[in-house]
């Protein structure tokens, strides 16, 4: 399947959002854990994955925002997050 007619499904949006909002829960945040679990992600399914995290005031992660795109974005859309303790927020955009 050519890359141009892929689109990311919405249920690799939702992994990537439970694991970001899992993250944030934990008393013991694995950093490095996440970011693995990141990289495999792209592997497996051939996306790019741009995530920032935001520290609190405990100097701990308290959102992470995120990218979710194919390799050749402007081919097609791309998928923002926003997860926090509470929450995941997330948007589609279109490549111009």
């Amino acid at each position: 399947m050519e890359a141009s007619n892929r689109r990311i499904p919405t249920q690799l949006v939702k992994l990537v959002a439970e694991r970001s909002s899992a993250l944030l829960r934990a008393a013991d945040h694995g950093d490095a854990e996440y970011d693995s679990f990141v990289r495999k992600v792209e592997q497996t399914y051939g996306v790019h994955i741009a995530v920032q995290k935001t520290l609190g005031p405990d100097n701990r992660p308290a959102v992470i925002d995120g990218i979710i795109s194919l390799d050749d974005s402007a081919a097609g859309c791309q998928w923002t997050f926003r997860s926090d303790e509470n929450e995941t927020r997330c948007a589609m955009r279109f490549g111009a």
